[in-house]
């Protein structure tokens, strides 16, 4: 209102009562009540803000139970459900929108439909997103987006994870630019262990016995397995070189290890930039939740390592999920994801050759050029690659 220089009616709606009685103090019109809940008719405003609540729903008092009628899936955060709303609410000829939101927004799975609904209607015109600064009293990461409604204003499925990407410098790559053919789920069976599987293992883990290598996400490094190097913890407890006592697993479990003791890949779940490291020989099982990527063709699995093992591979990765790491400065790496990941049309044997040899920067510079890469875009990339890298 003093912004405006004139008098302007305020509404806001909270279920807190103390922040009502406050607001109205302030000169608020403010109201008790679940925003989300009401029926607000055919009512607009020329500016929706707030901080809405954060309400996991991977917390089973939180969840909502099921896909929400804002337009979120299942598992995203209920401030997806507030933007989507927001976003209705403002003026279509002008409105403007800005919240506070977790960083999750901008690239998990389930609140792809509301980007997409909130993308259509209005435009992203400002954001604030920092690595190192906590300035809120969350116990998440958040961002803060601000967006302007009015015709042909949109916003671009790549703006999202530009709120991230450009604070981070993580350089911008067009996946038309490339020379592809196809993608590593046509070539790959791709899945990730969970629940089940962890509890299947705490039993059967062991630093003694003779049985496979447990390898999890803090034992894969780029081209690298660091099983029996460096120390990891895997149910509460730290083992020097963890094995798997296979007769130690019950019901459908020896079945699952058999599957997994394959020629794959094995692929780190949150990272700066993708660790994927082949094990052609099938010797080791896969903690939770770690990536597998097992070859339809098991000769293929150094192929998948090398392509995976590149800043091509890294840089699409943060395009697609920016945000989603638990950390300001890693990404979720998952199946999905690495399956839409697109598969050079170009030759591989170079590349293969480096990573073999355990040359990463060798092999992500021959993938570059699988892919069709002109030297300039390359460099760029493989100086940003060779930074993140652990």
């Amino acid at each position: 209102a003093e912004r405006l220089g004139q008098p302007c009616e305020l509404v806001g709606y909270d279920v807190d009562p103390d922040a009502v009685v406050a607001a109205r103090a302030a000169g608020v019109d403010a109201r008790l009540a679940d925003a989300l809940g009401r029926d607000w008719g055919d009512e607009t405003f020329d500016v929706v803000v707030g901080n809405p609540p954060f309400l996991s729903q991977m917390a089973a008092a939180t969840s909502r139970g099921g896909s929400s009628p804002h337009g979120g899936g299942p598992y995203a955060d209920a401030a997806a459900e507030f933007l989507a709303l927001a976003v209705r609410l403002a003026r279509p000829d002008g409105g403007v929108v800005a919240l506070v939101l977790p960083q999750s927004i901008l690239g998990s799975r389930d609140a792809g439909p509301v980007r997409d609904a909130v993308g259509a209607a209005a435009e992203l015109v400002w954001s604030w997103w920092r690595p190192d600064q906590r300035l809120f009293d969350a116990a998440v990461n958040v961002c803060v987006l601000a967006f302007a409604r009015g015709p042909g204003r949109t916003t671009s499925p790549s703006a999202w994870a530009e709120v991230v990407t450009g604070e981070l410098g993580v350089p911008t790559l067009d996946p038309a630019g490339l020379d592809t053919d196809g993608t590593v789920g046509d070539r790959a069976e791709l899945n990730a262990n969970f629940r089940d599987e962890y509890y299947a293992l705490v039993g059967a883990v062991s630093d003694a016995g003779t049985g496979p290598p447990l390898v999890t996400s803090g034992l894969i490094d780029p081209a690298v397995c660091r099983w029996g190097e460096r120390p990891v913890r895997f149910a509460k407890h730290e083992y020097a070189a963890p094995r798997v006592d296979i007769a130690r697993l019950s019901g459908r479990f020896p079945a699952w290890a058999a599957r997994k003791l394959v020629p794959k890949v094995l692929v780190a779940n949150q990272t700066r930039v993708i660790e994927a490291v082949a094990d052609p020989d099938g010797a080791w099982l896969p903690g939770v939740p770690v990536n597998t990527v097992t070859p339809h063709d098991p000769a293929d699995a150094w192929s998948v390592a090398a392509v995976l093992t590149s800043p091509v591979a890294s840089v699409l990765a943060w395009q697609a999920a920016a945000g989603t790491g638990l950390s300001t400065r890693s990404v979720r790496i998952g199946p999905a994801l690495l399956a839409g990941l697109p598969w050079p049309a170009g030759p591989l044997d170079a590349a293969v050759v480096a990573v073999r040899a355990g040359d990463v920067g060798a092999c992500g510079r021959e993938v570059c050029a699988a892919y069709g890469l002109d030297p300039v875009p390359t460099t760029a990339l493989t100086a940003w690659w060779d930074a993140a890298r652990p």
